[in-house]
């Protein structure tokens, strides 16, 4: 099977997700364990949403003026 370098994930590990949000894991947990970052489990796996960590930046971006 040829592998597609074109694929878009539609979820993210902890680990990716902390990396991508300059924040540690642990941060990404509380996140997590608040509510506040949606997720779901495979086996003992978290994973995040592409989509839920997109509302998550858009809904922490702030608009206007500083």
């Amino acid at each position: 099977m040829e592998k597609n370098q074109n694929i878009t994930p539609l979820a993210f590990s902890v680990s990716q997700v902390a990396t991508m949000l300059a924040l540690s894991s642990r941060t990404v947990h509380s996140l997590i364990h608040s509510g506040d970052l949606p997720h779901f489990r495979v086996g003992v796996r978290v994973l995040v949403p592409e989509s839920a960590l997109r509302e998550f930046i858009e809904n922490r971006t702030q608009k206007g003026v500083a």
